[in-house]
């Protein structure tokens, strides 16, 4: 099913075929020196793969405009963590399979995304905890354009908290699509660094139990296409929405905030950059926001 510009996680078989190579992972059974063209020689780690799908990317003019996919299926455990330092260009990443309960796979590790012109990488149906000893999820840097998280799921609820779910700095065309975030992460779900982040869209995400919902930068900035943040769904102790740019448009989300009693203390927004939320407080008191005239406390 297509929703709202992504893809749900309850028919992953209606995403389009790929217009280029296909790999394969498989935590459990696999081995790093297959090829990983298929289930019976899958690959060990998804960061071979991810070797082997940008070298093929890469090859010449057949793999310029392709598009790549790797499986990762795995249930591994903090002993089999594995940490991403580079991203696939061009390339889904579809979690597939279960870990006990859960229709996803979880990839344990707090990934560090080093510098490299990495584009187009989409995670689809993976899920990501970070390691017992905490810290943030995913970090992705500068030169870095069009990741895509969709449907995937966060795990903060390590034996030390989790610090941040995603953090991106200045990434092009970023889009949070329709994930959960879990775990009362002690700065925030997702976090948006200083400077050019042009197109970005946080939209259709249920974020329970954080510190702060979504952070924005003073410094965030957007001169070529506007982006937004609209139809999440959060349930925090501190700020749903720190939007400290005024510069993003905040549509149609619900938040609720255990930490006070008025509008302000669930959010920090800028009201001429809102239409249609509603947001409750501390005592029950729920606002709109932009309020009705003569609404807003």
């Amino acid at each position: 099913m297509i929703r709202d510009g992504y893809v749900t996680t309850l028919e992953m078989d209606r995403i389009p075929e790929p217009a280029g190579d296909i790999f394969y992972v498989d935590v459990n059974a696999g081995l790093d020196t297959y090829d990983g063209m298929s289930w019976g020689s899958a690959l060990k780690t998804l960061a071979r793969a991810i070797v082997l799908s940008n070298a093929s990317i890469a090859l010449g003019a057949s793999g310029w405009a392709a598009r790549n996919r790797i499986y990762f299926k795995g249930d591994n455990d903090e002993a089999h963590k594995e940490t991403l330092v580079t991203l696939p260009n061009k390339c889904d990443v579809i979690g597939v399979g279960s870990y006990d309960h859960r229709s996803y796979p979880i990839l344990i590790g707090n990934h560090l995304i080093g510098a490299g012109a990495y584009m187009g990488c989409r995670f689809i149906n993976m899920g990501f905890r970070s390691l017992a000893a905490g810290g943030a999820i995913f970090t992705v840097p500068t030169t870095t354009s069009g990741i895509q998280f969709i449907g995937c799921f966060f795990d903060a609820s390590t034996s030390v908290v989790g610090t941040i779910g995603i953090s991106l700095t200045a990434v092009e065309y970023a889009r949070i699509a329709g994930c959960e975030f879990i775990g009362a992460f002690s700065n925030a779900a997702i976090v948006i660094g200083a400077g050019e982040s042009n197109g970005l869209v946080i939209e259709d995400n249920l974020i329970l139990g954080a510190v702060d919902g979504i952070q924005v930068s003073i410094s965030f900035t957007q001169s070529v296409r506007a982006g937004v943040i609209r139809r999440n769904v959060i349930d925090v102790s501190g700020l749903a929405i720190d939007e400290n740019a005024d510069k993003l448009l905040i549509a149609n989300n619900t938040w609720f905030s255990s930490a006070g009693n008025g509008y302000a203390a669930t959010c920090d927004v800028s009201i001429l950059r809102c239409v249609g939320n509603v947001l409750t407080t501390k005592n029950g008191t729920t606002y709109d926001l932009p309020p009705k005239a003569g609404a807003l406390a």
